[in-house]
């Protein structure tokens, strides 16, 4: 076979095995058959033996007891059941010398190697909020301005980018910032021990290097990066660099490391397997099914191996998980105890012959080392930096405080406030020993795939009677531009409102208080004119161009203020319509300045559930400052949403939009209707005039989430209207309006499809694509 054949089969092995660790990934309903464990001779099988290195355990002269080491397989959530077969260890006085574990196994293991008691592992994964421990995604109250005005633009980062003239894509769908800041958090008290042997267990986490297939060990180093290289999988976790080499997952090497606690010096296993066992199938077998069943062959080969080493002396408990807890079942973490505290009382005959005796057993518990059972002091802070953001940028965020104990939980805030930039790869602290000093090394990471990333949206309305907008919307988001994180983009706009633009956005200050922003457009729009009974009489094409400058201060990710001008020329021309309207084409400046405030702590701009959000603005329009007509305005909006728990929520907010002096233009003037709570039984900008104002209420029940995503049903109830004349705005006057609907976070883009009702008029069905409330 030539080399080229070779690489191609390698690499195809390779994608085959990241697609169907995705598939692993997700629970299959499917009928699966629990393995019977081997039998155990006395005479072991031969097998390959890694080289001993005598670790496992502390020994006092003349102690010559048998060494116990324990194997701890991987099986996503099934290797909770770890936790209650360590109880009973516990109970039964059984000394455990060494550990070694891979993947969920590493994670347990790692954990008591640090010296985490059980009842407080148990309290651990029964409390874990797992479905957001598994999600890297950061509350949108929490992320950068720039991030959330990325909502109102109707633009998601999509995971490709450019970089070097090539097009990039992530290399893994979730960078696992959470999880190895739970990690961090949760052997802290060990975190400056660099070599595992010093452990209060001597320990080992197993991973699989991606460019060999061999099982990699490790020893040394950071305690939490190592448990979260041996949790890589493949096509879910970017893998972990660790000394050069690219890791993933270890199941695919090495699903329950017998040899390598053997390795470590232990006479005795004790081996725990919770991985899932193939499917029994049939000829009609689903796609998915079959790429899962090769995956689990690629495990399922590599446990019987290892299994097949074990003797007499040794103990195996399989937990009967069967169908019941699946590799992403975390939520079963109760039912996943359950049934390891089973099978390990199954196994306790078996257990029972490794017992010490009460004076043994607590002796061999005091030569453990001990544990730190306090945060460290922090006596110097160092940075390992590879983005484009400077140093002391990132280092005055974080804030560690050097001379005072270190504050886990404000580290991890603080830094996953930075990951909010949404530009980051990760990150991450580890505490070492340098120089006889504790200190927090830190590493930033920049996005492979950065530092220009393509971000995509979508939005579209329709009533069902005619009228239908839709534009799809792409740009190229490039950051950071400066060491203190300007950031430029280029986008464009193609559908009903075709727009072409480019923006950028320039702090002055290394905690990016004051801001210069512009953008420069060109702008497509159109506008229609009802008739008082609600017929579309006339449609306007909008040409024009905008140039926006602004200089603003940002406070933190809550809010922004700023004074800005605004110049630009266009034209409004008659489409369809009446040839006999009074306007056929209208040329136009604008020209104004305008002050402006605005706050945002909703946690989403399409089905907010809490937060509350705000703007307010004051804009003059003055022929010298080259508008075609002179006018001032006042523009206020605010919406406040609370979640009572469960999936029931509120949401209540009002808008006031005036002219407070001249005449606004046809291009400027207000337009409402359509869209919660701006009169949604209305037609899309059916209601103009010079002046408006509404009041609103709204409430949603949610549904179900569906793989992270939102499904629900709601209402608003709607009071409001426009007027020509100030003097004419009057409560007595408003409109009732009304509307159901049911909402989807879909892929697409926020999705709503519903009926909007209005007091003296005839109802419409609308469907709403990336429309905000």
């Amino acid at each position: 076979m030539d080399r080229s054949c070779r690489r191609r089969k390698r690499r195809m092995a390779w994608l085959l095995i990241a697609i169907t660790s995705l598939c692993t990934a997700l629970p299959l309903q499917a009928q699966v058959a629990q393995p019977t464990p081997p039998a155990q001779t006395s005479t072991p099988v031969a097998t390959t033996a890694l080289p001993h290195d005598g670790t496992c355990g502390h020994r006092e002269p003349g102690d010559t007891r048998p060494r116990i080491g324990l194997a701890l397989g991987g099986g996503g959530a099934r290797g909770i059941a770890h936790v209650s077969v360590l109880r009973e260890i516990e109970d039964l006085h059984i000394p455990v010398d060494c550990i070694a574990g891979t993947s969920m196994g590493a994670l347990v293991g790692g954990l008591y190697a640090s010296g985490m008691s059980v009842d407080d592992m148990e309290d651990m994964v029964r409390s874990t909020d797992w479905k957001r421990l598994f999600d890297d995604s950061i509350p949108r109250k929490e992320r950068s301005w720039r991030r959330k005005v990325d909502d109102r633009d109707a633009l998601a980062t999509v995971g490709v980018g450019l970089n070097g003239g090539r097009v990039r894509v992530s290399p893994g769908l979730l960078q696992g910032e959470r999880i190895l800041m739970m990690f961090e958090s949760r052997t802290l008290g060990v975190s400056a021990i660099d070599d595992f042997d010093e452990l209060p267990i001597p320990y080992r986490a197993v991973a699989t290097d991606l460019n060999t297939g061999e099982a990699v060990v490790l020893g040394n180093g950071s305690l939490a990066l190592a448990m979260r290289a041996s949790m890589s999988l493949p096509g879910i976790f970017q893998p972990v660099e660790l000394d050069g080499r690219v890791l993933l997952d270890g199941g695919i090497a090495n699903q329950v490391p017998i040899d390598v606690v053997r390795a470590m010096g232990a006479d005795i296993v004790i081996a725990v397997d919770v991985g899932t066992p193939l499917m029994t199938l049939d000829r009609d077998a689903s796609l998915l099914q079959v790429v899962s069943q090769i995956s689990g062959m690629l495990t399922v080969g590599n446990t019987q191996r290892m299994l097949a080493t074990l003797s007499g002396r040794d103990v195996l408990i399989v937990p009967a998980l069967g169908d019941a807890v699946a590799t992403g079942d975390f939520e079963k973490a109760p039912e996943a105890l359950a049934i390891g505290r089973k099978a390990a009382e199954q196994s306790r005959p078996l257990l029972a012959r490794l017992s010490a005796s009460p004076q043994v057993y607590a002796q061999s518990r005091d030569q453990r080392p001990a544990g730190a059972t306090a945060p460290p002091i922090v006596e110097f802070v160092r940075l390992e930096n590879t983005s484009g953001y400077a140093d002391q940028l990132l280092l005055a965020r974080l804030d560690i405080k050097v001379g005072e104990p270190l504050d886990a939980a404000r580290i991890e805030d603080r830094a996953l406030r930075i990951y909010g930039y949404g530009t980051f790869a990760s990150i991450t602290y580890d505490v070492v020993r340098e120089d006889g000093r504790t200190g927090v090394l830190v590493r930033a990471r920049s996005k492979a795939h950065g530092p220009n990333y393509l971000q995509l949206g979508l939005t579209a309305s329709s009533d069902f009677e005619g009228t239908f907008d839709g534009n799809l919307r792409a740009a190229l988001l490039f950051a950071p531009l400066t060491p203190y994180g300007a950031e430029g983009r280029v986008g464009v706009a193609i559908g009903s409102e075709p727009e072409l633009w480019g923006e950028y956005y320039h702090p002055f200050d290394m905690a990016n208080r004051y801001l210069f922003y512009t953008k420069l457009a060109y702008q497509n729009p159109s506008i229609n004119v009802f008739d008082p009974e609600g017929h579309n009489i006339a449609t306007y094409d909008v040409r024009g161009v905008n140039l926006d400058v602004q200089f603003l201060r940002e406070f933190g990710n809550y809010g922004t203020a700023g004074i800005g001008l605004q110049r630009g020329a266009g034209h409004a021309s008659l489409e369809t319509g009446d040839r006999d309207l009074p306007v056929q084409r209208l040329d136009f400046d604008r020209g104004y300045v305008y002050a402006f405030g605005a706050i945002d702590r909703l946690d989403s701009l399409y089905f907010p559930r809490d937060g509350y959000g705000g703007s307010l603005s004051y804009s003059v329009a003055r022929r010298e400052f080259g508008s075609s007509t002179d006018f001032s305005r006042v523009d206020a909006d605010f919406l406040v949403a609370k979640n009572f728990g469960g999936p029931h929520a509120v949401q209540l907010g009002a808008s006031y939009h005036t002219t407070i002096e001249g005449v606004l233009p046809l291009q400027d003037r207000y337009r409402i209707g359509g869209g919660r709570g701006r009169l949604v039984g209305f037609r899309e900008n059916e209601v103009t005039g010079q002046h408006f104002a509404v009041v609103f209420g709204g409430y949603t029940y949610q549904l179900a989430e569906v793989f992270g995503r939102s499904a629900l049903v709601g209402g608003t109830l709607e009071y409001g209207n426009a007027w020509e004349r100030r003097s004419d705005m009057s409560w007595s006057d408003g409109i009732f309006n009304a509307s159901v609907y049911i909402g989807f976070d879909s892929w697409l883009g926020p999705m709503l499809f519903g009926y909007g009702w209005r007091e003296g008029g005839d109802g419409v069905l609308f469907l709403d694509i990336g429309k905000p409330f």
